[in-house]
């Protein structure tokens, strides 16, 4: 498992943690979650980074949810399909140095992992729906594809 998607399981450990406890403390919370999940060093700042992000800009987060989940007020989504989809959406919006598809495909595995037997279909297809709404530029794949070949 790479260090990345260790960063993203202790962002979705602490997510679930601050919404089941009402923690509001984003730097105490952060620092239980690295001491509880072992967060590996080279990938703290990622994991404090992105754990911020989606703390700090939730409404912001939330917005596209609420448009792009027909049928399903936000409330009513699982705790932890809901957490899942707020970081992969704080990625899309916030890191643009991760290909969206990336971002999505590290989701899935999330929701396999930690959500239901239909959570991995229902996090794709709504951060596939979110990423055409928010129009996210899809170049920044094709330039990270170009650099791998060599050709930039």
């Amino acid at each position: 498992m790479g260090a990345r998607r260790e960063a993203r399981i202790a962002v979705l450990m602490a997510l679930y943690a601050r919404e089941a406890n009402n923690n509001k403390d984003i730097k105490q919370l952060a620092d239980q979650i690295i001491e509880i999940h072992e967060v590996p060093e080279k990938t703290e700042l990622f994991f404090r980074a992105l754990l911020e992000a989606t703390i700090e800009h939730i409404d912001e987060i939330d917005k596209p949810i609420e448009e792009r989940a027909q049928n399903w007020a936000l409330d009513r989504l699982a705790l932890v399909d809901r957490n899942i989809i707020r970081l992969g959406v704080a990625e899309l919006l916030y890191f643009p140095d991760i290909p969206p598809k990336t971002t999505i495909n590290e989701c899935i595995e999330l929701a396999k992992q930690f959500g239901t037997s239909e959570s991995a279909r229902f996090v794709n297809g709504l951060l596939d729906g979110i990423l055409r709404y928010l129009d996210i530029d899809k170049t920044r794949e094709l330039e990270d594809m170009d650099e791998i070949r060599g050709d930039k």
